[in-house]
């Protein structure tokens, strides 16, 4: 039986969406004229859309080989991504886990990939901004800026495990409070000479951070938020691009959020139109909806089993547990189009979709999850490249 997803009308004029909670607030924030505007950015311009190719491993020891076996298969991959026409290259930071832990430093990958490749765009989802020394981090980013002629796309967060910040002497509780000082600190180093700093998490004598990145007046800044209104607004109070994970909620309920960031961008004196904003998802192209089915099934649920040790969940939590495990199920990914999973036509209309309702700029996939093979990565990324991209153009 082939599996096709049900996938919601949520376009502005449909009667879902009018009637759902997004639509309703939608319909109360905007005016007619601005309505008008917005209608046109909901139903996203398909051609402008950039796919970029984005690593976040769950390691899977017996499946994915030793590290340098890892490694090697993340290189071959970037090459893959570069010489089929994706448009950028995602890298994001974890420790200490098989949930990402193999990818501790994006900087390190990022400036490996500068020598690779000529054309995508390099970019750090996240990396753990209040976990380090910002000066440090301003330093090591210039440098893959440099060797990538440009090419960098900076992204910062707060990340998502009390223990790395335990380990690295950094505390957790004022992470997020921290962030724009620290985000502050970084665009200082970048585009200025001698500076000192007196702020309320961070103080340094009079220094001048080197070397300069290659873009100016510096590389572009993307930040994260998932969840909380502050994070919205804060990033688009200050204008950055946005970087959110909607497969974790709803589509439906992350356009509510991504509203509230375009609203404060607004109250910023930023225009909604300069900004990205980038979004991730798992994804798995197949010969057919019910080979992809059959080729990634296990492995999604691998990458399951991740999340739900992160969140520190088991059947022990009981209702928690079984809401998460029923939520990231794999119909229920592919039936809400959190989950790019299945032949090329059905993965077109879950990314238009996608498109179509939470209006993002910018899709990150993950084609590597859960020890699927490099074999099947490699065919499932071409098959994205070559029949689902071109589908949405």
């Amino acid at each position: 039986m082939i599996l096709k997803p049900r996938l919601l009308d949520a376009r502005p004029n449909s009667t879902y969406f009018l009637h759902s909670p997004c639509g309703q607030a939608w319909r109360k924030d905007f005016g007619a004229a601005e309505r008008a505007a917005r209608a046109d950015a909901i139903k996203g311009d398909f051609k402008l859309v950039k796919f970029g190719y984005y690593i976040l491993n769950t390691y899977v020891p017996e499946l994915d080989g030793e590290s340098p076996e890892l490694y090697s298969h993340w290189l071959e991959q970037i090459d893959a991504a570069e010489a089929l026409g994706f448009d950028s290259l995602w890298v994001t930071e974890h420790h200490f886990r098989h949930f990402g832990g193999m990818m501790p430093s994006p900087q390190m990958m990022l400036a490996a990939a500068a020598q690779r490749t000529k054309r995508l765009r390099l970019g750090s989802a996240v990396t753990i901004l209040p976990m380090h020394n910002p000066l440090r981090i301003a330093e090591e980013f210039a440098i893959v800026d440099l060797l990538s002629n440009g090419r960098l796309n900076f992204g910062a967060g707060r990340g998502m495990h009390l223990l790395e910040y335990a380990v690295f002497g950094y505390d957790w509780n004022n992470a997020q409070t921290r962030l724009p000082e620290a985000l502050d600190i970084v665009v200082r180093a970048w585009t200025g000479g001698e500076f000192e700093w007196s702020g309320k998490f961070y103080r340094f004598p009079k220094l001048n951070v080197l070397p300069k990145p290659f873009q100016k007046p510096h590389p572009p800044i993307y930040i994260t938020a998932n969840r909380d209104p502050e994070s919205f607004e804060m990033i688009g109070r200050r204008g950055h691009h946005l970087m959110t994970l909607p497969w974790l909620f709803t589509n439906e309920l992350q356009r509510t959020r991504v509203e509230q960031y375009f609203n404060a961008l607004r109250a910023g004196g930023h225009k909604v139109a300069d900004k990205d904003v980038f979004v991730m998802y798992p994804a798995y192209i197949g010969s057919s909806d019910a080979q992809a089915r059959s080729d990634v099934l296990e492995h999604w649920h691998r990458w399951r089993g991740f999340a739900l040790e992160a969140l520190g969940l088991d059947p022990g939590k009981g209702e928690a547990y079984h809401r998460v495990v029923n939520h990231l199920d794999y119909d229920a990914m592919l039936r809400d189009s959190r989950g790019v999973f299945g032949g090329a036509e059905t993965c077109a209309r879950i990314l238009k979709r996608i498109i179509e309702t939470v209006g993002p700029t910018h899709i990150g996939l993950v084609f590597h999850f859960g020890g699927l093979s490099q074999d099947k990565v490699l065919k499932s990324m071409e098959r994205c490249a070559r029949q689902v991209i071109p589908a949405l153009r």
